[in-house]
């Protein structure tokens, strides 16, 4: 993905974050994207975890993991932009 794909995509996130449109921004539109992001993410939840405490054992310590902080914007965004599933892949590698 070239970098300008990657800005034209991280601006779209911003543009749906805020429902933004033509006609100005519309708070509905940006809940419910809001709601669909974080509904994602929440799918992807057990994956983190689960590669988070087989990484935890490795090293030897046990943080215990709040749930509520997979749901902020950073992670929506980075599921959007397919950064989220890609450092799954490769913590699933380590």
């Amino acid at each position: 993905m070239s970098a300008k794909s990657g800005d034209w995509k991280a601006e779209q996130f911003e543009r749906l974050w805020y429902g933004r449109s033509a006609k100005g921004e519309n708070p509905v539109k940006a809940a419910k994207f809001r709601q669909y992001m974080r509904e994602h993410v929440r799918q992807k939840v057990p994956d983190i975890k689960s590669v988070n405490r087989r990484r935890e054992s490795k090293e030897g310590g046990g943080v215990h993991m709040d749930e509520n902080r997979f749901f902020t914007k950073e992670y929506c965004r980075k599921y959007w932009m397919g950064e989220l599933q890609e450092e799954i892949r490769e913590a699933e590698s380590y």
